[in-house]
């Protein structure tokens, strides 16, 4: 009986890790207030990376970072790098931008101190970037602005993104 439980216990977790899709994230917030990652974005961060491991998926990421635009794209470059050699199947980068108004309290928790948020999703196999959006941050259903509606929010953003993958890996199936 033990080890037909082991048997079938191995082929469980062997059948999740071939169903699972390996996402590596980088957050990166732009911010003229604050050079430190402040906790709305740590928030963020943390609900992206829980609606997706929710849905069976395995998720890594770089800690997310406070950069000015300068740098952007040798962070990308570097993100990148480490999703390849982590051997991912998708590269994801959230950019997070927030109002020179934004409250210089870096725990401060609020959907009105986030201007636009903008991601990007690359298949880390092929090297193309696969999604791209840019949107300008409204109030979530519930109309909270609070941790409560940061977290709906960020959970919206998930839900886009998984779609864009779901439709990538869809296509690639097809092929």
């Amino acid at each position: 009986m033990k080890k037909l439980s082991i048997a079938l216990c191995s082929a469980f977790l062997c059948g999740v890790c071939s169903w699972a899709t390996d996402i590596a994230f980088q957050v990166v917030q732009h911010n003229d207030v604050i050079d430190t990652v402040c906790e709305q974005t740590l928030v963020i961060e943390d609900q992206i990376l829980d609606y997706f491991f929710n849905f069976g998926d395995i998720v890594t990421n770089e800690p997310a970072v406070a950069i000015v635009p300068e740098d952007a794209e040798n962070l990308w470059r570097t993100a990148y790098a480490f999703a390849v050699t982590g051997g991912a199947d998708y590269f994801v980068e959230l950019r997070l931008f927030y109002s020179g108004k934004a409250s210089r309290d870096p725990a401060h928790i609020s959907l009105n101190d986030l201007e636009r948020v903008q991601w990007t999703i690359a298949d880390v196999k092929t090297g193309k970037k696969i999604a791209e959006a840019k949107a300008k941050v409204r109030k979530p259903a519930s109309g909270k602005t609070d941790a409560s509606g940061v977290k709906e929010f960020a959970a919206s953003i998930a839900d886009a993104m998984r779609k864009a993958i779901r439709k990538n890996i869809d296509k690639k199936s097809k092929r």
